[in-house]
């Protein structure tokens, strides 16, 4: 393993890289249960969860992320990103001590009327990177900057389900 844990200055705890991490490399699996929505939606009604733990790897299924994989933080000028289902992959040369982290947004394509059917709000956050290109809000992929979005969907830099969703949707010049 080539992270540690540790106290972040963007939420909590983060993933600090422990040695060099090149561009392209396969940082990790995300890990945790495969539920559906249901069970992701009881989770949170229940208690268990908090609205932003699972992690979408299709339209219709999320991970309940273990505890290590809860703990790479968003960042509005990420260096990693979620490639396929659940590879975290370096965006970039990640250095010693540098903070792993990926845009959240990019996993975010929620069955709207089914979340507000289910006596949810759409989940957004008050972002806390601090890079000089902060957003100020976690919000869904569709509402990132079509610039963004584009650059995002040219380079691949999405799952696999957002990749299937939106490239039909985005023509870049």
């Amino acid at each position: 393993m080539s992270f540690q844990i540790q106290n972040s200055t963007i939420s909590g705890v983060g993933i600090y890289a422990t040695s060099l991490i090149s561009a392209g490399t396969l940082i990790c699996h995300m890990n945790g249960e495969v539920i559906d929505f249901e069970e992701a939606v009881n989770r949170v009604k229940g208690g268990v969860e908090m609205e932003s733990d699972p992690l979408a790897t299709s339209m219709s299924t999320y991970l309940d992320l273990d505890e290590t994989s809860r703990s790479f933080n968003h960042s509005c000028e990420p260096n990693a990103y979620i490639r396929s289902v659940n590879e975290l992959v370096a965006l970039k040369d990640i250095l010693p001590g540098d903070e792993i982290c990926f845009d959240y947004s990019t996993t975010m394509h929620y069955p709207e009327e089914r979340i507000l059917a289910a006596g949810f709000e759409l989940w957004t956050c008050t972002c806390n990177c601090g890079t000089s290109s902060c957003r100020g809000i976690i919000d869904q992929f569709k509402t990132l900057p079509l610039e963004l979005q584009s650059y995002y969907l040219k380079n691949k830099f999405l799952p696999q389900f957002m990749l299937e969703a939106f490239e039909p949707t985005i023509h870049t010049a």
